[in-house]
């Protein structure tokens, strides 16, 4: 049998792996909630300006594939997605 003091170190180190799993878990079903939120909020523009801006539907495909090319996803400030908004 281990000795008390190992065993309550371990106890600790178990409780402390629990929490930050369940801390981790909580995250991530944040995270898709915010995204889940996203998506929708994208959806509603599309619609919107499919609507209310007629041609929005035939050019979107050619911008996006701008913006893909010219907005860089980890730094949303650079200077090519500025360049890109500005056309």
């Amino acid at each position: 049998m281990l000795d008390p003091e190992l065993e309550e170190r371990f106890h600790l180190m178990q409780k402390e792996i629990e929490a930050a799993v369940s801390l981790a878990t909580e995250s991530k079903l944040d995270l898709v909630a915010a995204i889940d939120s996203l998506k929708i909020e994208l959806e509603v523009l599309k619609a919107y300006m499919e609507r209310y801006h007629p041609g929005f539907a035939e050019s979107y495909p050619k911008f996006k594939e701008e913006a893909i090319q010219a907005i860089d996803p980890e730094w949303m400030g650079s200077v090519s997605g500025k360049r890109l908004r500005a056309r």
